[in-house]
C-alpha cells in the first residue's frame, strides 16, 4: 500500500538528526490522532500502539485504541503536554484524506496541522513534524468523507500502520533516541 516508504524514512531520518544541531527540547512527544471507531481513521492510535513499549523520560507517546485523541479532546491533551514538559518536539501522526497525494502515500510536513478537517470541524495547532496518512480521496461534503474513511480495509490501515512504527522506531534506534 505505502509507495513512497522509503522517502518517508529518509526524511524523518534527517529531521530526527537534526534535532542534535538544535539540542533545544526536552522531550520527543508523539501526538497519535485518531478514533478507534472508524477504521480510515484508526492509523494514528495504532502506531500509538506499536510505539507505547517505547516509551521512557525523554519519550513520550499520546493516543493509541484505548486512549484515543480526536477533536474532541485535543487542545486539552496539547495544553497538558506543553503544561508538563518544557519544551517538547511534537510529532504528529494522523489519517489524512487527499485530493493531492495518492492513497498509501506517507506525507511529512512541519508546522501548522488540522485534525477534524474531513469533518468540516478543526484545530489548527503546531506541530515539529507532521506525518499524515493517506487513506483516501477528500470531498467538500462531511458525509462523503466518512464514507469514504469507511471503506477503508482493516488490512491497510494495519499494513500502513505497521510501516510508520517500523519506520520511525528504526530512526529512533539509528539515532540512539531509545535503545
Amino acid at each position: 500500500m505505502c509507495k513512497n516508504y522509503t522517502k518517508f524514512v529518509k526524511e524523518f531520518e534527517q529531521r530526527i538528526s537534526e534535532l542534535y544541531v538544535e539540542n533545544d527540547y526536552s522531550n520527543l512527544v508523539f501526538l497519535c490522532i485518531g478514533t478507534n471507531k472508524i477504521i480510515g481513521d484508526s492509523v494514528g492510535p495504532i502506531v500509538g500502539n506499536y510505539l507505547k513499549k517505547l516509551q521512557n523520560e525523554y519519550l513520550q507517546i499520546y493516543g493509541t485504541l484505548d486512549d484515543t485523541i480526536n477533536f474532541f479532546n485535543a487542545k486539552d491533551v496539547i495544553e497538558g503536554i506543553y503544561q508538563n514538559l518544557e519544551n517538547p518536539y511534537l510529532i504528529t501522526i494522523d489519517a489524512a484524506l487527499s485530493n493531492s497525494n495518492n492513497k498509501g502515500d506517507i506525507v511529512l510536513s512541519e508546522g501548522y496541522i488540522k485534525i477534524g478537517k474531513a469533518l468540516q470541524k478543526s484545530i489548527c495547532f503546531y506541530s515539529d513534524i507532521n506525518i499524515k496518512c493517506i487513506v483516501g480521496k477528500s470531498y467538500l461534503e462531511k458525509e462523503k468523507n466518512i464514507k469514504e474513511l469507511e471503506k477503508v480495509s482493516l488490512a491497510e490501515i494495519l499494513g500502513m500502520a505497521e510501516l510508520v512504527a517500523n519506520g520511525i522506531k528504526n530512526v529512533l534506534k539509528k539515532s540512539n533516541i531509545y535503545v
